[in-house]
């Protein structure tokens, strides 16, 4: 079990712990986190605690999350945990997982087998204030003698998975596939072993049999042709323990993966409301709806989730809760997007919508010699983001805010009544961009060459992951955007004293017939007091065009030049960008809103010299 907290308690079931905003980012329901000694899933959110869990109120994310999973989805939770966990060490508070993979490995002897079933391992957990010394070891194990258990070595997790193309996820089948030559099968007491061996080429993994002396080479099962020496999926999925009829091919895939897990979130920043009532009403609308006035003051003062409304006279709360009825069941239309209720007021931002949790001043002028491109910077110095989980996928990341890909997972058993989600706070920088010229300029690059590669590289993209293929994003106007925000965050991240990690980009392209162009770079914290100030210091004018600056200079020259200067996608190899790599453009993919795709040096600077730059 993993526990938000960082101090040691004496509960042996603590295993280790995780930031909260790791399990909707990077290691949440479904994941597959590499703890010191052993390696765990996340288990499904019908298996969390339902105590000391928070739920955080913002409802137009809440309205976003019930149109993906159902009307019957009700909060918006974070994980449980326990501030006070050395008062009840034996408290059951926190993030339950298991033992996953089920096959591990001794270093010793090299014994390969089933943690569960077999008897050949042991848990060991007799430091309950060092969970981080909780490990598997191999009892049996002939090469560290009569060693006690708690000095032999610990087993490692068994390297190889398989997995589908729905997102099921299995252990590797070591004994099938030992004995796929054979013609009696498995043996009947399995006795295998894993070697690693070297050579000039390429690693060799040999799985063996003792018992009748079998062995096959872990690459029969690898690469494109190795489907056909696996059995076919059985519908596994670990963090829900259950199976279900499935029948595709399998996939190998080693453990820590980067396409094992990508998560599929949605995320909404705090808008200003009228002292927030009308934001408290909508959280709990489904109480609230046909709740009498008599009765309005008791739940009130009941209910903890709505303790900030105690201090409202009821004459007012009322009138609240009337006006809410009068909008129906759901003020925001299903056919607006997220952000256009974002993008109208980091627009426009005025001091009449501003609180505690959104604060926003608008530079009196744009960096020299970017007139062409920024119409407005505004300085968030305030803001407050709730991120929620509400899927996974394996093999394939979604697409940007697709938040319904066609080989989404489940988070529980069952339909979600709450889903987790994290509650950060910080600051940033937004840019409003010249529409009127951004437009023409579009116009004229959409039939260029190098975008139609990428929207040739699209299409063949989404053939060879087996969907249907979609009209293309704005691929120009996602282009410029994109990839000036990718060498901002480069820039900002040498100079305001967070890692490029830390700093998130927030794309505003509008929807079709309503085009926008706006980027917000943002840096947010779980604590309650957000961040430093580093981040919105850089947004005033003398900064930002010193970055700026520094900025286009980077990108004028890559150090894999002429190698990504000259980089197009082909039908054989469909990268969704053109002049972009690791040395230049690409980011962490957490703080990157499309998985590093929609990238090219040549739209800002004259790398190519075929017309394509915007002209600054």
């Amino acid at each position: 079990m993993m526990n938000r907290s960082a101090k040691p308690t004496t509960d042996p079931s603590r295993i280790g712990s995780i930031r909260p905003s790791h399990l909707v980012t990077t290691a949440g329901i479904g994941a597959v986190v590499d703890l010191p000694s052993m390696s765990v899933v996340v288990r499904g959110a019908d298996s969390w605690s339902a105590v000391r869990q928070e739920v955080l109120i913002e409802p137009r994310l809440l309205e976003e999350v019930r149109r993906v999973l159902g009307d019957q989805v009700s909060a918006l939770k974070s994980a449980p945990w326990d501030p006070h966990a050395d008062d009840d060490p034996w408290t059951r508070v926190g993030v339950p997982v298991a033992p996953f993979p089920g096959w591990v490995r001794c270093p010793a002897c090299f014994r390969l087998g089933p943690l569960h079933g077999s008897e050949q391992f042991t848990v060991v957990h007799r430091w309950g204030r060092r969970p981080d010394l909780a490990k598997i070891v191999h009892s049996g194990c002939v090469k560290q003698g009569n060693r006690a258990d708690a000095k032999k070595r610990a087993c490692v997790p068994a390297r190889f998975l398989v997995v589908c193309s729905d997102g099921h996820l299995d252990d590797f089948p070591y004994s099938e596939f030992v004995h796929a030559s054979g013609t009696k099968g498995p043996c009947g007491v399995t006795k295998l072993r894993m070697h690693d061996s070297a050579s000039t080429l390429q690693p060799v993994v040999t799985i063996s049999c003792e018992s009748c002396g079998a062995s096959a080479n872990i690459q029969r099962a690898s690469g494109k042709d190795g489907s056909a020496n696996l059995p076919d999926c059985r519908g596994r999925h670990p963090h829900l323990q259950a199976f279900e009829a499935c029948g595709n091919p399998l996939r190998m895939i080693v453990l820590g993966a980067s396409n094992l897990w990508f998560s599929v979130t949605a995320s909404a920043l705090h808008l200003p409301q009228a002292d927030g009532i009308e934001e408290i009403i909508a959280a709990q609308w489904d109480l609230l709806a046909e709740l009498p006035k008599k009765l309005v003051s008791q739940i009130v003062n009941g209910m903890e989730e709505l303790r900030s409304l105690r201090d409202v006279p009821i004459d007012q709360l009322w009138e609240a809760i009337e006006k809410r009825r009068t909008l129906g069941d759901s003020p925001q239309s299903h056919d607006a997007d997220l952000l256009d209720a974002e993008w109208k007021l980091l627009s426009r931002p005025t001091t009449e919508k501003q609180d505690e949790d959104f604060r926003a001043v608008p530079n009196s002028d744009v960096p020299q010699g970017y007139s062409r491109i920024i119409d407005q910077v505004v300085r968030v110095s305030r803001l407050r983001e709730i991120q929620a989980l509400v899927g996974f996928t394996r093999l394939n990341a979604p697409e940007r805010r697709n938040l319904q890909p066609e080989n989404l997972v489940k988070l529980r058993n069952g339909p979600a009544k709450w889903v987790p989600a994290v509650e950060k706070r910080g600051e940033g920088i937004f840019l409003e961009f010249n529409e009127s010229r951004i437009r023409q300029w579009e116009s004229q690059a959409e039939e260029h060459p190098r975008i139609v590669a990428l929207r040739g590289a699209y299409h063949a993209w989404k053939s060879a992951v087996g969907e249907q293929p979609q009209p293309a994003p704005p691929i120009a106007r996602m282009v410029l955007l994109h990839t000036l925000s990718h060498l901002l965050i480069r820039q900002v991240s040498l100079e305001c004293g967070y890692s490029s990690a830390s700093i998130q980009e927030r794309l505003y392209l509008g929807r079709p017939g309503a085009p926008t162009a706006g980027l917000l770079l943002s840096t947010a914290a779980s604590d309650s007091e957000g961040t430093l100030g580093g981040l919105v210091s850089l947004g005033e004018t003398k900064h930002l065009k010193r970055l700026l600056d520094g900025a286009m200079h980077d990108a004028m020259r890559c150090s894999s030049d002429p190698l990504c200067s000259e980089h197009v996608p082909t039908s054989e190899s469909p990268t969704l960008h053109l002049a972009a790599c690791h040395a230049c453009l690409f980011i962490s993919e957490t703080s990157c809103e499309t998985n590093n795709r929609w990238l090219d040096r040549g739209v800002l600077v004259d790398i190519s010299r075929d017309g394509l730059v915007f002209p600054l």
